[in-house]
């Protein structure tokens, strides 16, 4: 056929008798799916974790409208099923809807059974999760990305002596003050931030957990937490010991109580004496007037209603009032309602939509979000261009191709003269050329996942606890799913199938100069093991009480842990705080905390504007993950 042909009777057999993981079907995936099917390969298994929505049918062609709601990887693995020459006997493509950070399923032991990978991911923990799996099971991994019309291919190979994953620092998120975000904002992202904690307020567990709670037994009485509770412990109630009424009734003093109340009291204290625009509290009985509207139509549930309208003021309220009824209806009837915003959710995205934009209204800030602009932000997406997905899945089948061609030859350890690292580029170079390839970089000799380095981790070891260097720095920073901790000898702490959820549990609140063995102190070395990850790292501590600024930085706040990994500058433990990241005309207030906000997506940088210059990586998280610098720094669609 074809494909023996072009690359010969030799290679064509082991596409055939190859197996291939393929980790997430999403733009690039289906892509990846079509080619391998049309290709010849036999034995394909399929990671993802999403279902099918509207908005990916314009760039992923093997799903339809039919098929909106169910797992893409189920879907994909069908169509391509149906498109492979071959007849359905010879032919085993199996889908896996789940997530491929499961050790209990896709672990080392399950990786190495592979012959290769291929990633088409879009966020970090899984990219890096993948990563590790590879190089623990000596498994070539062809990893990709694109971000709009730019996108770039490269192979990791642990015995090829090559670039991992984690070889590149990842970009510096973007921070927000939550003093901006809570009563000054002046961009669409402040207001859709605030609208993301608004959604934590009403449906967290933990009410305390979102940035806008405000505690009642405090001096001042707060305008919305009561309202907002009221509604809450409506919702709860499984009894049904409330009426349609009282539900309107609650949603409308939510919605008066923020838009209206809590405005008129922050202009009642000359908040804004100083700010170019002066807020416009929403009228209650306009509110009032939208949501006590029994035959109440969701303006988004409308017959020419598309994602990309543009609502006025009146419609968001009718919106708002029709997501929280819709909720309150779930969470009462025993349905489970996200605890966390999610972008991909319907409901949390409407609710997200029609919020932020009545804040938007009240303090005049432009231009007001679609459906779909707004999910660009609150993802920070830059959509996916087909072509582009296609051009990168179609370089990495070329990849894939090298790498099975060594494995014939018995080269599977030096993929370093076959493989390049490609860049597909907007603007050609100026020799004509959209594609760049470059050779497979060495390993940053500093890397602790392939280069085993040790990690200097500088901290106030009086301050921080256990419980902290696990979550803030061993888990969320360094990516440890289940770390084990020894100090010379004595074993501190442990997680595991076998380990009881209590065994250590004493540990975890004992401050890190406090721990047995003669605790963590200025110098001390402590070794960190993931066995889901085959991974083992030591780490040393230096102790740090006082932390200065460095010149033209803001001060940085007491009561915030700091820490630094590797020498850099100070950085605030990566949960939803941190110290800096003010914007122009932003004005300090007294809550001295920040909000995060990730803009920065998987990045190549290049030196000079001619696109041929050296090329740097950056690593971040997108909708594919992948971009230049000036893409990374997005924060909106661009339409």
């Amino acid at each position: 056929d074809g494909v023996s042909k072009s690359v010969g009777e030799p290679l064509s057999k082991k596409i055939t008798s190859s197996k291939i993981l393929l980790v997430g079907a999403g733009g690039i995936g289906c892509e990846l799916l079509k080619i391998l099917a049309l290709t010849g390969f036999t034995n394909v298994e399929v990671i993802d974790l999403d279902t099918i929505d509207v908005s990916n049918l314009n760039r992923q062609f093997l799903f339809r409208r039919h098929h909106v709601g169910m797992p893409k990887c189920v879907v994909a693995c069908e169509a391509a099923l149906a498109m492979s020459p071959m007849s359905r006997d010879e032919l085993k493509y199996v889908p896996h809807h789940g997530n491929v950070c499961d050790n209990s399923k896709f672990n080392v032991q399950y990786v190495s059974s592979f012959d290769l990978v291929l990633n088409a991911l879009d966020n970090v923990n899984a990219r890096r999760r993948v990563n590790r799996l590879c190089l623990a099971a000596s498994v070539p991994l062809v990893e990709a990305g694109t971000t709009g019309y730019l996108g770039q291919v490269t192979v990791i190979d642990k015995a090829s002596n090559v670039e991992c994953y984690e070889c590149q620092a990842k970009p510096t998120q973007k921070v927000y003050p939550i003093c901006t975000i809570r009563s000054t904002p002046s961009m669409p992202v402040h207001t859709i931030v605030w609208a993301e904690e608004l959604y934590k307020l009403l449906f967290n567990p933990k009410v305390e957990d979102s940035m806008l709670f405000e505690d009642q037994s405090g001096d001042e009485k707060s305008t919305y937490m009561e309202q907002i509770l009221n509604l809450r412990a409506m919702m709860c109630k499984s009894d049904n010991d409330f009426t349609m009424n009282d539900i309107r009734q609650a949603i409308g003093n939510v919605l008066i109580a923020l838009y209206t109340t809590e405005i008129e009291k922050q202009i009642g204290m000359d908040r804004f004496k100083t700010a170019l625009k002066v807020p416009t509290s929403i009228l209650s009985e306009s509110i009032q007037q939208i949501t006590m509207d029994e035959n109440l139509l969701a303006p988004s549930s409308r017959e020419n209603y598309s994602q990309t309208d543009v609502l006025s003021k009146e419609d968001c309220i009718a919106e708002a009032a029709s997501c929280l009824m819709e909720a309150a209806l779930l969470w009462s009837s025993g349905s489970t309602l996200l605890p966390e915003f999610d972008k991909d959710d319907v409901l949390a995205m409407r609710l997200v939509t029609c919020t932020s934009n009545l804040r938007s209204y009240v303090f005049g800030i432009e231009p007001i979000q679609s459906y779909y602009s707004a999910k660009g932000i609150a993802g920070n997406i830059i959509p996916a261009i087909a072509t582009t997905n296609a051009i990168v899945a179609g370089l990495q089948i070329l990849q894939a191709f090298h790498i099975l061609r060594d494995q014939i030859e018995g080269k599977a350890g030096d993929l370093k003269k076959s493989c390049r690292y490609t860049y597909c580029l907007r603007d050609k170079t100026r020799k004509g050329y959209y594609l760049l390839p470059t050779f497979l970089p060495d390993p940053n000799p500093k890397c602790f996942v392939c280069k085993n380095a040790v990690i200097n981790l500088t901290l106030n070891t009086t301050n921080w606890t256990l419980e902290m260097l696990l979550r803030r720095v061993l888990k969320k920073e360094l990516g440890f799913m289940e770390p084990s901790i020894t100090i010379g000898s004595s074993i501190i702490y442990e997680e595991g199938e076998d380990i009881g959820d209590d065994e250590y549990t004493v540990m975890l609140q004992k401050k890190l100069a406090d721990l047995p063995a003669g605790g963590v102190k200025h110098g001390v070395v402590i070794r960190v093991e993931d066995f889901t990850q085959d991974l083992e790292v030591d780490i040393c501590f230096h102790h740090q009480s006082e932390w200065e600024p460095k010149d033209g930085e803001d001060a940085l706040a007491e009561e915030e842990e700091l820490f630094t990994i590797g020498g850099d500058k100070p950085a605030v433990a990566q949960s939803t705080l941190s110290t800096k990241g003010e914007e122009e005309n932003e004005e300090e207030g007294e809550d001295g905390s920040d909000i995060e906000l990730v803009c920065s997506d998987e990045a190549i940088i290049l030196d000079n504007d001619n696109n041929n210059g050296s090329l740097k990586r950056a690593f971040g998280d997108s909708e594919n993950a992948c971009g230049f610098e000036g893409a990374n720094k997005k924060t909106k669609v661009d339409n």
